[in-house]
């Protein structure tokens, strides 16, 4: 018989897709790794062989993600990647699994990298993961991201450098073979380093179809750092599956995004944006002359801007936020669905979507709701996220965290 647990006396946010939904009272019957029943009622089991909780109303919902995520960065990040790239690799080891359990403890049950510093970081972080040795979430792992030669990156000293469609095919396959199953590519620059802007576009369409095509080959896809409309545009036609930023949109980008609705993903990054504009990165030497150098209240704005056509096309929004500098520290992921709540205009239920429903898809994982047959990744909260969004960051309201049926995270202030 498959382990059984039920959650009593629960309220549930399934995440079925209502942007109004609200928790509900009701059960949740775990079978092994998988939600066996979700009840609007009390559900009878047998103590004998089912492990009872009961909840006092706590709230279950999806295990949330997050899909811009660089397990490299240590808890006390201070954007010195060269630092990071030169620690001894044992001891960095460390730091990567650090990072690993603040995630699954802060509610991540699902995590899609962007890009790593020290090459094996989410492969080593993730098989350590999968074989019981260390906590952290599913880990969908990437390798050293990708720049051409010329652009910002291309110099060499952290990424992966390309210059033409034959080379870029040579890095995807290489590192698809190491493990990599999401691979990033820079094809725009970035305004923090002013002589690279980021209307800048590197690589073109005949590279990244091919980049997207022995990816695909080896069961694995291409995100892209693309910052402006160009860039975006030039990622949605050739087959990208996760355009992170997308801070400059115009027609021709939202009309080729359109054209992929099914099988596209935007992940902006909000909460960074709003970070270095509201003087967050300040404390860490990042001036307000260097944040209005780098255009980031320009960029800030049109980011907002950019969300509600994003939302207007049906373009499905992805949490994710380069979180790790210390202005966006490690344990704060759900501060970005709390800016779509306070900027963008969803509602609690929509911001919650974009960590849940929308990211079991892009991952490749049969998460993100609570329902029947679904894998039970969940998170137990006190408080109603739907009426109040910041419930998700409040460690002292975060009762416990389930990952494949099991409870993963439970907090010994809640449960002593």
């Amino acid at each position: 018989m498959p382990e059984r647990t039920l959650l009593k006396n629960a309220r549930v946010l399934a995440c079925s897709g209502d942007p109004e939904e609200r928790p509900r009272d009701g059960d949740v019957l775990i079978e092994g790794d998988r939600v066996a029943k979700v009840a609007p009622h009390r559900l009878d089991a047998d103590p004998a062989s089912t492990r009872i909780v009961d909840l006092k109303g706590a709230t279950v919902l999806p295990g949330l993600g997050d899909a811009h995520v660089h397990t490299s960065w240590p808890l006390d990040f201070v954007f010195d990647h060269g630092a990071i790239a030169t620690t001894p690799p044992n001891k960095h080891m460390l730091d990567v699994a650090a990072v690993a359990r603040t995630f699954l403890e802060s509610g991540y049950t699902t995590v899609i990298g962007a890009g790593v510093t020290q090459p094996e970081d989410d492969l080593l972080a993730k098989d350590a993961i999968d074989r019981g040795l260390i906590p952290g979430p599913r880990i969908v792992p990437s390798g050293p991201m990708v720049a051409e030669e010329g652009g910002l990156g291309g110099d060499g000293g952290l990424m992966d450098v390309v210059t033409n469609a034959k080379d870029l095919r040579e890095v995807v396959a290489r590192q698809c073979d190491t493990g990599v199953k999401a691979l990033k590519l820079f094809i725009s620059g970035d305004g923090v380093v002013p002589e690279y802007p980021s209307e800048d576009v590197y690589m073109n369409d005949e590279m990244l179809a091919a980049a997207v095509e022995e990816a695909d080959r080896h069961g694995a896809f291409i995100t892209a750092h693309a910052r402006g409309s160009a860039s975006v545009a030039m990622a949605a036609r050739t087959g990208v599956r996760i355009i992170h930023h997308a801070c400059f949109l115009d027609g021709e980008a939202v009309k080729a995004l359109e054209a992929r609705r099914d099988d596209v993903w935007v992940c902006p990054g909000l909460h960074y944006l709003y970070a270095m504009v509201s003087g967050h990165a300040e404390p860490w030497g990042i001036a307000p002359e260097k944040v209005e150098a780098a255009g980031y209240p320009e960029e800030f704005r049109s980011q907002v801007e950019g969300m509600g056509m994003l939302r207007d096309a049906g373009i499905k929004i992805l949490a994710g936020g380069d979180f790790g500098h210390q202005w966006t520290h490690h344990g704060t992921y759900a501060a970005e669905l709390q800016r779509y709540v306070e900027l963008a205009g969803m509602t609690p239920v929509e911001a919650i979507h974009t960590a849940t429903r929308n990211m079991g898809p892009a991952a490749g994982f049969d998460t993100g709701q609570v329902r029947e047959g679904g894998l039970a990744d969940l998170l137990i909260v006190d408080g109603d996220p739907t009426a109040d969004i910041t419930v998700l960051q409040r460690p002292e309201l975060r009762r416990a965290v389930l990952k494949d049926g099991a409870f993963a995270y439970v907090n010994p202030e809640v449960f002593p």
